[in-house]
């Protein structure tokens, strides 16, 4: 009678309340842990959080998940990277004062954020898109940045997901790097160490004999984890980034990302944003079929896009379920029309 279906109603509406919190919470984060999950795959382990013993019972009763797949609290990559000082994090402060005091003003730019200069906002996309990385139970994974420096993104990446098997490339530590210059990485009192643990590797990561060279024996090993990220923050020269798209991303794990950071207006960089990246979102929503010409502008890395999601001057490139390969070297670099969009757009050369 009614008074049953009032009790029901009592009963189930607390757990559609927490369903609906639950998915908020998603919406706000973003992905969980190195998404491209299709819609009708069942629940998969570490993507659940909640706390709630009513949807802990309720997953637990529809054999939807387990209890190995609750997880805890992510790590706040804001604050780890402010203690390490890396200028990836370094936007929010300085824009604070920049906003009190002109003079504090890197440069006048009609967008706020560019006052701020070198000093970026990224941790709004690591927090979004590696949050769920960072936590103490989440599988094994291996990650790559391309472009070591100093150290301080490196050593932010490596505290904020310390499940992951870290490796970096760094340039200025290779013979062929002008003496005058000085090897940056030195200057990371850890640098040594990295060395000798065989993470930080010295190599121009704009070759591809020197890609393939760490890709092989450094990375690719019989007990080595699966390869889920990879991050540029190299050169910022547009070439540089497009080679890191198309060698690295075919070798990335299914649902995992690419992160090309620094694609901001300069000209050294200009060319990934104008032309390469408006390329691959064409490939992302090609069909393929009778009704419209159009034509592949990457059939290299095209199968295996999944999403792309770009905040200020940073982008990630998400992987789809498609297995990883292995291209030879003609399809692991960019193509000649890669940074010359016309004739993929537009028909013209």
């Amino acid at each position: 009678g009614k008074s049953n279906r009032v009790s029901i109603l009592l009963r189930v509406l607390p757990v559609l309340t927490i369903l609906s919190v639950t998915f908020l919470m998603q919406s706000e984060r973003g992905s969980f842990v190195f998404p491209a999950q299709n819609s009708n795959e069942e629940i998969n382990s570490a993507q659940i959080v909640a706390n709630d013993i009513d949807f802990l019972e309720m997953g637990l009763n529809t054999g939807k998940i387990n209890s190995a797949q609750i997880v805890g609290n992510d790590r706040d990559f804001l604050e780890i990277g402010l203690k390490t000082g890396t200028d990836k994090v370094l936007g929010p402060r300085r824009l604070e004062k920049c906003r009190k005091d002109a003079k504090d003003c890197v440069r006048d730019a009609v967008e706020p954020k560019c006052r701020t200069g070198a000093r970026h906002f990224y941790h709004t996309v690591y927090q979004k898109w590696l949050g769920s990385s960072s936590i103490d139970n989440v599988e094994p994974f291996q990650f790559l940045e391309i472009g070591f420096y100093h150290g301080e993104g490196y050593d932010a990446y490596t505290t904020f997901m310390p499940r992951g098997e870290a490796h970096s490339m760094e340039i200025s530590c290779t013979k062929q790097w002008p003496e005058k210059w000085g090897n940056f990485a030195m200057t990371n009192p850890r640098y040594q160490e990295y060395r000798d643990k065989q993470r930080l590797h010295c190599g121009d990561a704009s070759k591809y004999e020197d890609l393939k060279r760490v890709w092989n024996t450094k990375m690719k090993r019989p007990d080595a984890p699966p390869l889920k990220l990879v991050i540029d923050d190299g050169s910022h020269l547009a070439i540089h980034m497009a080679t890191t798209l198309f060698f690295w991303f075919p070798r990335i794990e299914p649902g995992g990302i690419l992160v090309v950071e620094d694609i901001q207006p300069i000209k050294m960089a200009n060319e990934f944003r104008l032309h390469l990246l408006p390329q691959v979102m064409k490939d992302l929503h090609y069909c393929g079929d009778d009704r419209v010409k159009d034509d592949v502008c990457f059939p290299t890395i095209r199968h295996l896009v999944q999403s792309i999601h770009c905040e200020m001057h940073i982008c990630v490139f998400e992987r789809n379920n498609e297995p990883s390969e292995e291209p030879d070297e003609e399809h692991s670099m960019p193509p000649p029309h890669a940074l010359k969009s016309k004739k993929c757009l537009f028909g013209e050369d």
